[in-house]
């Protein structure tokens, strides 16, 4: 019989507990590999020391929040089967691993000044978040907090020398 070389793959996460009486799972995984389970339809379950793979049912997969996703896999119909998985890790192969580059790019803004399409400033981002693949700079405005979208097709400008950003904004956000 054949393995899986756990060199050919990266652990992502692993079953973190049952979720209803039909089998499902809640894989919780690190935040880096949300769009990388989004794609999978195929993970691997390490069980004594040896990776197995497990398909993806057909639908079987949602997410809950930035970490946790809802998993139903072929065959496994009902919570005694699904028990028997949790505790496992979650491997996914090394090429199916999807690099977020635009993650680890958004965190560089925290500092910057935002300024609207007219060059008025709107504040300093002092967090940088990611919303299930959705980023959103939050500012400190007159005493207090504003979120505001950041999506690339609003980009005008990125002075990195000078640390501004400026961004077309919809209509009435800051109002």
């Amino acid at each position: 019989m054949e393995t899986i070389p756990k060199s050919d793959c990266q652990k992502i996460g692993f079953i973190r507990k049952t979720h209803g009486v039909q089998g499902e799972l809640a894989l919780e995984y690190e935040s880096e590999f949300e769009e990388s389970v989004a794609e999978a339809n195929l993970f691997f379950l390490e069980i004594d020391g040896l990776l197995v793979p497990y398909f993806v049912a057909t639908d079987g997969l949602r997410f809950k929040s930035g970490k946790t996703a809802l998993v139903q896999f072929d065959w496994i119909e009902n919570e005694s089967q699904a028990r028997q998985l949790v505790g496992n890790p979650v491997y996914l192969f090394n090429d199916e691993i999807i690099e977020e580059a635009v993650e680890s790019s958004i965190s560089q803004f925290l500092g910057y000044h935002l300024q609207d399409e007219n060059s008025k400033e709107i504040g300093v981002i002092t967090a940088v978040d990611n919303y299930s693949g959705n980023v959103v700079f939050t500012l400190n405005v007159n005493n207090g907090e504003v979120l505001v979208p950041f999506n690339e097709k609003l980009l005008m400008e990125l002075d990195d020398d000078n640390k501004i950003i400026r961004l077309r904004l919809p209509e009435g956000l800051l109002d």
